[in-house]
């Protein structure tokens, strides 16, 4: 963590100083308006900056535009029909499209988000993780919950088939653990800290660390996620001048929302953008590390969901995410922030 706050001073004084980022001038993009994808919790800082500082018009978009998905899998057609050029999801649901035939493609990582949380109410007589069978649990099928459940079931030998599973969308399980409808739920921010708000709840595991009462404190990883960017290859191949000013400017911002000395800035500044408590984006904001390196531990992580899904049989024959990623732009901006190269070509 230290060298990626020394790599985020350098990359800021070099702003200050030249009004470029680290690598050099970008063409012009093919395309005037730029879409993308969107939601509503601090993962999308770097986007919200870039916006009001103006740096996508900086880069030559006269236009930015952003749109709400109800699932995963909408925003991943809309970003192969060329409705949106950018989508920033968790790293689950492009793995199992790219497997699916969707030509989509990674282009860097925009922040670590091993958050996925499983929440709790307290009077649900939860102790150990076998207690667990006698609860019933809400979470999205087919996102990044699925695996954790699953990794939580690996760790502690669990049977995965025995648990009662209710699939529902996160602000659903919110209210379906208010009113005792389900126990349980496994899900990112801000839901479970607004179920610890509105209800009297545990974190029985916060993706990272356990807290069942035989293992409290114990580092356990079962959330693997971290949120990317990604594009189709359409895009790349048509626009590439675009791609790389897009990817410019997230990189610039990324660098920025990462400088501690912009926290209350960025907090509230994303807090406004979101229609959002300042208070709630600031006692969420240590979760997220806005780290763009494509190392081992990008690999590791893709790799762990790629596994989960060939084993459950969501996807067939498991292709190495390299294959699926293309690194140039971000090598490109920085080159040490690429120790692993990806594999894939326009």
């Amino acid at each position: 963590m230290r060298w990626f706050v020394s790599l985020s001073v350098v990359a800021a004084l070099v702003l200050a100083i030249t009004g470029q980022p680290l690598a050099g001038p970008v063409a012009a993009p093919e395309i005037k308006t730029l879409s993308m994808g969107f939601g509503v919790d601090p993962v999308f800082a770097p986007h919200i900056i870039a916006i009001e500082k103006g740096w996508f018009r900086e880069a030559g978009f006269d236009r930015v535009e952003t749109k709400t998905f109800t699932a995963g899998a909408l925003a991943g057609e809309a970003l192969a029909a060329g409705q949106i050029q950018l989508w920033t999801p968790g790293n689950l649901p492009p793995i199992s499209m790219r497997h699916n035939g969707m030509p989509i493609v990674i282009l860097g990582t925009n922040t670590l988000a091993y958050i996925d949380r499983l929440v709790v109410r307290a009077d649900a007589n939860v102790q150990r993780p076998a207690d667990l069978y006698n609860i019933r649990i809400g979470l999205l099928e087919g996102s990044v919950a699925s695996a954790v459940l699953d990794r939580i079931a690996e760790y502690y030998r669990l049977d995965v088939r025995r648990f009662q599973v209710v699939n529902l969308p996160p602000p659903e399980q919110l209210t379906s653990l208010i009113n005792n409808n389900i126990q349980a739920f496994i899900a990112w921010n801000p839901w479970p800290y607004l179920a610890q708000q509105r209800a009297n709840v545990k974190i029985l595991h916060t993706g990272t660390v356990s807290n069942f009462a035989d293992d409290a404190g114990r580092r356990v990883q079962t959330s693997h996620t971290r949120s990317i960017f990604v594009t189709s290859e359409d895009f790349i191949r048509r626009s590439p001048n675009a791609a790389r000013a897009m990817m410019r400017v997230l990189l610039r911002a990324q660098m920025y929302v990462s400088d501690p000395k912009n926290r209350d800035e960025v907090i509230t500044t994303i807090s406004r953008f979101m229609q959002q408590p300042v208070e709630q984006n600031r006692a969420l904001w240590g979760d997220y590390s806005f780290d763009p390196r494509f190392d081992k531990k990008y690999w590791e992580d893709m790799k762990v969901y790629t596994d989960f899904l060939a084993k459950t049989g969501r996807i067939r024959n498991p292709v190495d995410p390299l294959e699926y990623t293309y690194t140039r732009y971000v090598e490109e901006f920085n080159p040490a922030l690429v120790t692993l190269k990806g594999k894939w070509k326009p």
